[in-house]
């Protein structure tokens, strides 16, 4: 494995000198700056170019979330780890952290001596600092894609009217979901969407747009049957995919390999939406990193199904969206803002023709 160059960017000294202490344990790591409040951090970030970065989310100037939104807008591919004593399992925080790309988070061990915080630290915390740098360098360069063709639209599928709205989504979902969500009417069909997020945060997420929005949003249950106008979400670490049935189809959630480092990914659920709906899936792909959902639209595509994608200025970022749009394989780029009434014109197709 390559060196691993890290910044921290922390308001506590304490917190500073102790994962200096940590990183230089290990022959892995070089710690190669370490920043005070979060104007100086994404400044640092911006000279230093680092390999990954530690990140607290209290500090003044510039909070974490601010410096996340901030460095991940200027290179969509740096690794970057919470770690805060405000980032717990299902919190509304974390949540917005992963929403916003954060790729870990560790939450500031509470107790002990500060020889067993640091031995807490080597056992647990540099592992996840391996397992993000490593999956990064695993997935550089997915934005690097050639020119695609342009687009072909199939003239003799465009009267099919959709029968479910299938959504594929990452980095910046729950606030793009809940834009999106918040402009829509009540469906004429069923909606899935997949969203990238660890097990335990798609449980408040569901409940987050079940109340912010008027539409009826639950994390999915292996064998629920799909309902008009209800929107069911894959559950963190289990594929959703779709399974025919006499009284309506069915989800069916599964632990597959990972597709795309991803669990839940988009493509099983794009394919499993193409082998039943063919020509009349309607599919949406939302803001998010790397190229999830591109292999699935292009199922859905020679289906004959619809695809939309949001647009690359309101996107946190434009890697799965942009991977399908590119492909020539989306009818149109639109704004999030834009998005609902597109959805709904291909809804109500028959009654606008």
């Amino acid at each position: 494995m390559p060196l691993i160059r890290v910044l921290i960017v922390d308001d506590s000294s304490v917190i500073r000198r102790t994962l200096k202490t940590v990183l230089l344990s290990d022959p892995d790591f070089n710690l190669v700056g370490a920043g005070c409040d979060g104007k100086e951090g994404v400044e640092l970030a911006l000279k230093l170019k680092p390999d990954l970065v530690i990140l607290d989310v209290d500090m003044p100037i510039m909070n974490g979330l601010e410096v996340l939104a901030e460095l991940k807008k200027k290179n969509p591919e740096l690794p970057i780890i919470m770690f805060s004593s405000l980032v717990q399992k299902g919190s509304l925080i974390t949540l917005d952290a992963i929403s916003l790309g954060a790729d870990d988070y560790f939450c500031k061990p509470s107790t002990g001596s500060a020889e067993e915080t640091i031995e807490l630290l080597k056992k647990d915390l540099l592992p996840r600092l391996k397992a993000v740098f490593k999956k990064n360098q695993s997935t550089s360069g997915v934005f690097n894609l050639p020119q695609a063709a342009k687009k072909v639209l199939k003239e003799n599928i465009k009267s099919v009217t959709p029968k479910i709205l299938a959504i594929g989504v990452s980095a910046g979902g729950p606030e793009a979901l809940k834009i999106l969500l918040t402009a829509l009417p009540p469906l004429p069909v069923p909606a899935i969407i997949t969203q990238h997020m660890p097990a335990g945060f798609t449980k408040s997420l569901a409940d987050h747009l079940n109340t912010q929005t008027k539409h009826a949003v639950t994390e999915a249950i292996d064998g629920d049957t799909l309902i008009v106008g209800k929107f069911l979400l894959a559950p963190g670490d289990y594929h959703m995919v779709l399974e025919p049935c006499l009284a309506g189809n069915k989800v069916r959630l599964n632990q597959n390999p990972p597709e795309n480092y991803c669990r839940p990914a988009v493509d099983p659920m794009l394919r499993s939406v193409a082998k039943i709906y063919g020509a009349s899936a309607l599919t949406v792909i939302l803001t998010g990193m790397g190229q999830d959902g591109l292999e699935g639209c292009k199922v859905i595509h020679k289906a004959g199904g619809k695809i939309l994608v949001q647009d690359q200025a309101t996107s946190v970022v434009w890697g799965m969206p942009g991977s399908v749009y590119k492909e020539g394989l989306a009818e149109e780029a639109l704004s999030i803002h834009d998005l609902a009434l597109a959805i709904m014109t291909r809804l109500n197709q028959k009654q606008a023709l």
